[in-house]
């Protein structure tokens, strides 16, 4: 097989590349121009679980919400179907109508023209329901009807005239906004309404620990403001909020010094005095005690509130102590406590994208003035600048990728194959997005996908490395073999270009036999490590899963195809002759690197040889510590927080999420953030927990599936759920409610709604059936009949009485609507929280005694489930159950690699240690660093095994393929090995570190990762694994054959001077397939030649071999 595929590269090497390049650039260029490219400006997305049991009930949950709304299937008040249909009846009619029995539509006066007038519509999709729809659309159950539907005609010059006149007023608007002279930004003014949390606001502190409230502070505070409205210049004028819509001045700035302004009568903070500051500071500490007691409230300027009149005017106090203020100044416990630590300021900008030029420019500049800083900002801005900044830091990702083409460049000598290398690798990127978006049918791609560019970039370069090493060994032995064999006289051969055909065939046979093998290993354990993910139930940990694995293996398709035509098309074919300067050059690097190389190898063998009993006790505690760490105290920390994290923690945004937004009274009480409510308790009865939408993609929900098997019309069904509400009241996590109009059990008011008179007094209208006569349990027709006229009663009581929610039956859109659906909801005494633990146990106690009660449900409540505010929940188990798992998954799979590779137990055993000391070891590192197990984390810590299981490997197979005693195969394993898997951890985790430079905390995260896994693994592989094969190995009896003992090494351990080689497993299997390379030009009897691969056996005998060149070349010339 290698044979013929070495044939066809040598002798249609062009065609060959020509063909690759084409597929390649095809499959690369299809969905960057067929389909659109990915968008990060919700970069959150996806990081919900999916496929979960908890997860099947929220889509289920979410379907159901979507379908009671109007128009859709589900109606939670029956006269609207009814009002619905009468409508959407008549407007049929009235169309019928217009058309003519003859089917053809009338023509008016414009009958000979051939131009159509354009119909001018709101675009609700009406209009084509209308025309197409057939009389039984109506009664089939859907009622479509659209609203607002203009059907007005107009010719298009009238269109055109209207969007020009349009145009034109709104350039005439713009001008008239700009004023020739600059305004006066820092005024005071109470006409903006209050500083609501949909604007622009930033954090205030003071570097010297003085109160904010000090006439000092509040005058730099003044300054800074208007500091921050002068920075922004016209970007700041365009986007902000103005007093009225016809009105030049923007908003003034919300702040202390403005409202102190306020109150002091004064149209400017830049004219207050000291006295102004006390008094303010004197009516706040008045003020506070109605300010706790809630007397002073929001709007109490209009005389709302009984409290004093300073203390409402303007509703300065208010704001302050609600907005502006810190939290522990004015406390109850004290209220003349006046020190103020921070302070907010909020700028008249939308809290929203548009903001993101002005913030550019606030970026630029120095967040503080004198001793004030800005410590946090919260402009709404999070999703759009982690947009902005994912493309913009990919060029740390670059940098990565630059180090490591200096690196393959000074290696090969060859600009030209380290171009075509790095141009496999991005076809190899190309080409797994083209398999991720039509074979996979992924439309959902996470921004996380891109780390993988790092990833294979590492891979391409170390199975580069180790190809060009296979081939130039291989090459320059078989040269040298054909000028020891006198019998050709074969002196000509110079270098590679100059060898025969059969030659070089033998030569690409030979080095793809030895480096695929070791190349397949590589991709298969690493691929192996990021599959693994997939068994996670969260889409983008999924999709990331499977992109990482699919590029990974197009990488290893591309390495076996285009890089040997590659290499072969520049030592063959153009055969570049270097310049001495630069020959000299190389020689002098690459005698540096060798002197460091076996320095290096002498120290490693010297340490691991004298204190291998010391390594293998010292690192086995460590392994064994982090494993307490990782899995018992304080283990893996489920995150707490809501908020995934986008950049650095020292980042504003970031820091205001974490460390500033509980200290405002606004940001914990002035949104429903949901820390501290109740925890709702929600049964749903008629609708399927299932989640039938695509689980990696997180825009596709699904549809809503009914229940053929529920029956609430049933006695028996009707009975059961009044008694199971009633059993509800008498749990302890049951919160009371208020009054029996709210359907929380509709069953219940409408029991109390039948026990009315059948007769009513004032009007005498006869209610029979729905009235006294019928006894509880209702027949099924009874309650069919009554409970939409139920509904329809307690949907016409007032608002103030009752106010409709979520709870109550849900009926089909048809003629005669039907309960297709119910929901019983009460509050329960759990408050909300972040905390896994009281969560998982009001979970569990819920989820059990719902199971319970189900047992005894009639046949038609039996597929009933329970549900609540417990996304977050879910998420934590998901990652907290699918981290581990992967990580057992990626553990399990490397040692089934490890096996066969080494047919030898103990060496297995005590690799497969190794590896999970460098996974768990790496894992405590980042516990004690204060991560999370967030999602990101998640994928770091479920790949930390299959990515330390390669070094692992590579020792263990350099050990299982030496003979000899114990130590002489450790020293062996050490000598072929350490070289190769330090350049690897070397260049990989410098890879790594060029992101930690990066602002997200994405690329940061992964690049510490990738630098500690890197290192971890590498020691423990290289001083713990080789210290127990030291303490457990055995001896060895095989003996090699004669032409074996020759060499050194294995073929492999060429890769020991090879910068950047991260692992190559099965290096062994080189022995077994080394091969006499024959030459059939030779007429005498000697036709092969041992292979020998040792650089270093290589290096010590370039003397000798060089002699019997010169001794060959005299005797053929004398022949």
């Amino acid at each position: 097989m290698w044979s013929a595929y070495a044939r066809f590269i040598a002798r249609h090497t062009y065609l060959y590349l020509f063909i690759l390049t084409v597929i390649c650039t095809v499959l690369t260029v299809i969905p960057l121009v067929c389909h659109d490219l990915p968008s990060f400006s919700d970069p959150l997305v996806g990081f919900e679980t999916r496929g979960t049991a908890l997860a099947h009930r929220f889509m289920a949950w979410e379907n159901l919400i979507y379908e009671t709304r109007p128009s859709r299937k589900l109606a939670v008040n029956p006269k609207e179907i009814e009002d619905q249909i009468r409508m959407n009846q008549t407007y049929y009619n009235r169309t019928r109508q217009d058309i003519p029995r003859s089917g053809h539509k009338r023509l008016g006066k414009n009958k000979g023209h051939k131009k159509k007038k354009k119909p001018i519509s709101n675009s609700t999709g009406f209009e084509k329901t209308l025309f197409n729809a057939s009389e039984s659309n109506i009664t089939n159950g859907h009622v479509h009807w659209g609203f607002g539907i203009n059907m007005t005609h107009e010719d298009e010059n009238t269109a055109i005239n209207k969007d020009h006149i349009r145009k034109q007023w709104v350039s005439l608007k713009e001008m008239r906004r700009k004023p020739d002279k600059p305004l006066h930004h820092n005024y005071a003014s109470g006409t903006c309404g209050a500083p609501v949390f949909d604007y622009a606001h930033l954090v205030v502190a003071n570097i010297d620990n003085t109160s904010l409230l000090t006439f000092d502070n509040v005058a730099k505070i003044c300054k800074l403001q208007s500091f921050l409205v002068v920075l922004g210049g016209n970007e700041y004028y365009k986007i902000c909020q103005r007093v009225s819509d016809s009105h030049d001045i923007c908003c003034p700035v919300w702040s202390v010094p403005n409202y102190i302004a306020l109150i002091s009568g004064k149209s400017s903070c830049e004219n207050l005095t000291r006295e102004d500051v006390n008094k303010t500071v004197t009516i706040l500490k008045k003020c506070a005690a109605y300010f706790h007691n809630f007397s002073l409230m929001a709007s109490c300027d209009l005389d709302r509130c009984k409290v004093p009149k300073y203390c409402s005017q303007h509703d300065a106090v208010y704001n302050m102590l609600f907005y502006l203020i810190d939290s522990h100044a004015f406390t109850p416990s004290d209220y003349s406590q006046t020190f103020v630590k921070y302070s907010m300021i909020f700028l008249p900008l939308p809290y929203s994208s548009t903001s993101l030029p002005y913030y550019e420019k606030l970026q630029s500049s120095n967040l503080s003035y004198d001793t004030l800083i800005i410590p946090a900002i919260d402009f709404g801005l999070k999703n759009a600048l982690f947009d902005l900044w994912i493309i913009q830091d990919t060029w740390l990702i670059g940098l990565g990728g630059i180090f490591v083409f200096l690196c393959v460049w000074f290696y090969c000598k060859s600009l030209i194959l380290t171009l075509l290398l790095f141009t496999a690798i991005t076809y190899s990127l190309g080409i797994a997005y083209f398999l991720y978006i039509y074979v996979f049918i992924l439309e959902f791609f996470p921004f996380m996908n891109l780390l993988v560019i790092v990833v294979v970039i590492g891979i391409g370069a170390d199975d580069a490395f180790l190809y060009v090493k296979i081939w130039k060994m291989i090459s320059k032995q078989l040269m040298r073999d054909n000028v020891v064999t006198q019998d050709n006289c074969l002196t000509d051969i110079k270098n590679i270009s100059s060898a025969g055909e059969t030659i070089l065939i033998q030569i690409l046979e030979e080095t793809l036999k030895h480096s695929i093998l070791t190349m397949f290993i590589t991709t298969l354990t690493t691929a192996i490590a990021f599959y693994a993910s997939y068994v996670s139930y969260i889409p983008a940990i999924n999709c990331f899963s499977v992109f990482a694995g699919t590029a990974i293996l197009v990488n290893f398709f591309l390495m076996i195809s285009w890089l040997p035509v590659s290499v072969f098309i520049i030592d063959v074919k153009l055969s570049i002759n270097k310049g001495k300067c630069l020959i000299k050059m190389y020689k002098c690097i690459n005698d540096i690197w060798e002197d460091i190389r076996v320095v290096l190898n002498r120290f490693i063998i010297v340490c691991v040889t004298k204190f291998h009993v010391l390594f293998a006790v010292l690192l086995c505690a460590i392994g064994i510590y982090s494993v307490v760490i990782v899995f018992f105290s304080p283990g893996l920390q489920l995150p707490e927080s809501k908020e995934f994290q986008l950049f650095q923690t020292s980042h504003p945004f970031e820091q205001y999420d974490i460390e500033y937004r509980d200290k405002f009274l606004f940001e914990r009480f002035g949104k429903d953030i949901g820390t501290g409510s109740k925890m709702p308790l929600r049964w749903i009865w008629g609708i399927k927990a299932i989640d039938n939408g695509n689980h990696m993609d997180p825009y596709s929900t699904g549809h809503l599936v009914f229940d053929d098997k529920f029956s609430i019309s049933d006695p028996n069904s009707q009975k059961w759920l009044l008694g199971f509400c009633s059993r509800i009241k008498s749990q302890p996590f049951y919160q009371q409610t208020l009054g029996p109009l709210l359907p929380n059990c509709f069953i219940e008011s409408f029991k109390m709604f039948m026990s009315r008179r059948c007769i009513d007094v004032i009007d005498k209208i006869n209610r029979t059936p729905c009235c006294e006569s019928s006894r509880f349990p209702y027949k099924k027709e009874v309650f069919n009949y009554c409970i939409i006229k139920a509904m329809e009663s307690l949907y016409q009581t007032p608002r103030e009485i009752f106010m409709p929610g979520v709870a109550g039956p849900k009926f089909l859109r048809t003629a005669s609507p039907t309960v297709a659906a119910i929901v019983i909801e009460f509050e329960s005494v759990v408050p909300y929280s972040m905390s896994y633990m009281a969560m998982n146990d009001f979970f569990l106690r819920v989820e059990n005694w719902t199971q319970h009660e189900l047992r005894s449900a009639p046949p038609g409540m039996t597929c009933g489930w329970f549900l609540s505010d417990l996304q977050f929940y879910d998420l934590q188990t998901t990652l907290a159950s699918g981290t581990v798992m992967a990580l057992l998954l990626s553990a399990s799979l490397g040692f089934v690699v490890l096996i066969p590779a080494t047919l030898n137990f103990v060496v297995s055993i005590c690799a497969l240690s190794a590896m999970i000391f460098s996974s768990t070891v790496t894992i405590a590192i980042l516990v004690f660093n204060n991560w999370k197990l967030n999602v990101l984390e998640s994928i770091a810590i479920s790949t930390s095994a299959g990515l330390a299981v390669d070094f692992s490997l590579h020792y263990a197979l350099s050990y299982t393929n030496a003979s000899g005693v114990t130590s002489a195969r450790v020293k062996y394993a050490l000598t072929a090995s350490a070289g190769p898997t330090a350049a690897a951890a070397l260049t990989t985790g410098f890879a790594g570190i060029f992101l930690l430079w990066s602002n997200l905390l994405p690329y940061s995260q992964i690049g510490t990762f990738l630098a500690l896994i890197m290192s971890v693994s590498w020691i423990y592989a290289t001083f713990y694994l080789c210290s127990l094969l030291y303490i457990f190995g055995r001896n060895s009896s095989k003996e090699p054959p004669i032409e074996d003992r020759k060499s050194v090494s294995r073929v492999s351990s060429i890769c020991s001077g090879v910068p950047n080689l991260e692992s190559h497993e099965l290096e062994h299997l080189a022995d077994s397939n080394r091969t006499n390379l024959t030459h059939s030009q030779s007429h005498s009897s000697v036709s092969g030649t041992t292979v020998v691969l040792h650089e270093d056996y290589d290096n010590s005998h370039i003397k000798i071999d060089k002699k019997s060149s010169d001794n060959s070349n005299i005797a053929c010339n004398k022949d």
